[in-house]
């Protein structure tokens, strides 16, 4: 599956928002023909958290941060959630409001397997 989450962070709100999206149709994605930029997403997810909430994990670590962005309404797997936290930490180092864009494809996590 392809997937892309978009992270913005609005210091005016003093929230951080996270969307997740999937690429649900059924194209090829062999390396020859399939291009990401092209593929249609559907968004599936949206969370928010307060911004206070998020520089107080930051600050106690990465696997606090992981603990907090995590729930039972947003549960990425690992390598995922390792994206995400950092950008989300270099969103808050850049103190602006900003946002960043994560793309995911399940193909890459399994090298060899699918060429």
């Amino acid at each position: 599956m392809l997937q892309r989450y978009d992270i913005s962070m609005d210091f005016e709100t003093n929230s951080l928002s996270i969307r997740e999206f999937a690429a649900l149709g059924r194209v090829s994605r062999k390396k020859n023909h399939f291009k990401t930029a092209e593929e249609k997403f559907s968004m599936i997810q949206k969370v928010s958290y307060d911004g206070d909430i998020i520089r107080s994990a930051i600050d106690k670590g990465k696997g606090a941060l992981v603990s907090v962005i995590r729930s039972n309404e947003f549960f990425p797997i690992q390598s995922c959630v390792d994206i995400i936290v950092e950008r989300v930490i270099e969103l808050f180092k850049n103190n602006s409001n900003s946002c960043s864009e994560v793309v995911i494809d399940d193909h890459d996590q399994f090298p060899g397997v699918h060429e």
